[in-house]
C-alpha cells in the first residue's frame, strides 16, 4: 500500500539515479516528479528530464510550486552541493522529510541552516551513509559488547577503485587551500570531502565521540582529471575524539585496476582486548576460470571517473568478477531504514543534526591540510 509520495531534485548523473529508484522499489512510496529550482544550467535540466523520463514521471521546473503538492510526503534531495543549504532548508520549511545526499552541504553554516530548518518543522531527515549496512552494523554491534574492550582507535577508509589511472602530471606537489569555492565539476569530484564523508561519518557513529581535533593532508596522486582542477583525489585524516579516542580516516579514488573490486571500504576497531576489521568486501566468494581479465573500460567523456551508472551504460564496462561479496550493500538499504523511521516515528541515526558535525570535521580537514598544523574544533 502507497503511504508517502516521493518528490525526487536532481536526474541523471546525480545519486539520484540510485535513490530514485530505492525510492520506487519501495511498496509503501510512489515518486511523483522530478524537480529542480528555476534557473539552472540548460544540460542540468535535461539530465532531470532524462530520469524522469527513465521514472515514467513529470519533471516539474518550479521547485517552491513541488514542494506545494499536497501528495509530496518526502523529498530526496540531490542538489548541486553549492545550493543544498537554500534548497535543503526550503524542502524542510515545506513539510516534508528530507533524505540528504552526502555531504549534508558545502560549509557549515549550510549544513546548520537545514539541521535548524529540520528540526524547527519536526520533520524527518536522514543523509546517505554506510551505516546501515550489514558490515557496518556488524562493527557497531562489537563496539556495543565490548568485542576488543575499551575502545582505543578507529580507522575507516572509503577509496573508490574507478578511473583511469596514472594519468596526474609528474613531480606534480598540490598545495590545499583552507576555504572552498567550488566542489561541482563534470570530470572529478574532492574526494576527501565527497568520499571522505563515508569514512568520517562511521567513525563518529562507531564511537559514539564527536571529534576535537583533526590533522588532514589532501594530493593529487592519480588522475589528472583532479589535477586540472586543483582539487585533490585523496585526502586524509588523523583525528583526536572527546573521549580520548584515537581515530583516522581516508577518502579518495585510486582507479580501476587498484582492487579486485569496488575500492577499499572498511573499518578497523583497535581496543584493549582485541583488534577487529569489518570490511564491505567480506565475507566473500574468489572466482577462479577462464574468463576474459578485467581490462579498462572506455572512457565516458562526460564521465572520466566513472561515477554516475546512466553515463555507464553509454559504454558497458566489463564488470569485475573476482570478488563477489555475500551481502548486500546497495543504497535500497539505506532508503529502506528512513522510510522505517518515518512510519515509527523514530529519529535516524545520521539525521541532519548528526550530519552536520561531519562538515564540520571535513572543513577542518581542509584547513590542516592548507596550514600543516592541526585545527581544534569548537
Amino acid at each position: 500500500m502507497v503511504r508517502y509520495g516521493v518528490l525526487l531534485i536532481g536526474g541523471n548523473r546525480t545519486h539520484q539515479e540510485g535513490y530514485g529508484r530505492a525510492f520506487a522499489a519501495d511498496p509503501r512510496c510512489e515518486v511523483v516528479a522530478v524537480a529542480d529550482e528555476r534557473g539552472i544550467p540548460d544540460y542540468r535540466a535535461g539530465l532531470h528530464r532524462l530520469l524522469a523520463s527513465e521514472l515514467g514521471v513529470p519533471y516539474v521546473d518550479d521547485l517552491e510550486a513541488a514542494l506545494r503538492r499536497d501528495d509530496v510526503d518526502i523529498v530526496s534531495m540531490c542538489a548541486d552541493i553549492e545550493r543544498r543549504g537554500r534548497v535543503g532548508a526550503m524542502c524542510a520549511e515545506a513539510g516534508k522529510h528530507v533524505y540528504f545526499d552526502k555531504p549534508l552541504a558545502g560549509s557549515v553554516q549550510d549544513a546548520v541552516a537545514i539541521a535548524d530548518a529540520v528540526e524547527k518543522a519536526g520533520v524527518r531527515s536522514q543523509m546517505f551513509s554506510q551505516i546501515n549496512w550489514p558490515w557496518a552494523q556488524a562493527a557497531k554491534a562489537a563496539v556495543e559488547r565490548g568485542a576488543v574492550g575499551e575502545l582505543l582507535a578507529v580507522n575507516a577508509d572509503m577509496l573508490m577503485a574507478k578511473g583511469p589511472p596514472g594519468t596526474v602530471p609528474a613531480g606534480l606537489v598540490r598545495k590545499e587551500k583552507p576555504t572552498v569555492e567550488r566542489y561541482t565539476f563534470v570530470e572529478a569530484k574532492r574526494e576527501l570531502f565527497d568520499m571522505g564523508v563515508y569514512s568520517v561519518s562511521l567513525v563518529h557513529w562507531l564511537s559514539g565521540q564527536r571529534v576535537t581535533t583533526v590533522h588532514g593532508v589532501t594530493g593529487n596522486y592519480f588522475f589528472a582529471e583532479h589535477a586540472s582542477h586543483d582539487i585533490e583525489d585523496f585526502g586524509a585524516l588523523v583525528m583526536t575524539l572527546e573521549g580520548g579516542t584515537v581515530a583516522s580516516t581516508t577518502g579518495g579514488r585510486f582507479g580501476w585496476t587498484s582492487h579486485p573490486r569496488s575500492g577499499v571500504v572498511r573499518a578497523c576497531l583497535v581496543g584493549t582486548e582485541g583488534y577487529l576489521v569489518f570490511s564491505e568486501a567480506e565475507p566473500h566468494v574468489e572466482i577462479f576460470n577462464n574468463d576474459d581479465p578485467f581490462v579498462l573500460p572506455v572512457t565516458h567523456p562526460f564521465d572520466p571517473m566513472a561515477m554516475w551508472s546512466s553515463s555507464m551504460r553509454d559504454v558497458q564496462p566489463r564488470g569485475k568478477a573476482q570478488w563477489i561479496a555475500l551481502h548486500d550493500s546497495s543504497q535500497t538499504i539505506d532508503i529502506t531504514r528512513f522510510v522505517d523511521c518515518i512510519e515509527q516515528g523514530i529519529e535516524p541515526d545520521m539525521n541532519a543534526r548528526t550530519a552536520v558535525h561531519h562538515v564540520e570535521v571535513i572543513m577542518a580537514g581542509y584547513v590542516s591540510a592548507a596550514s600543516g598544523e592541526p585545527v581544534e574544533l569548537d
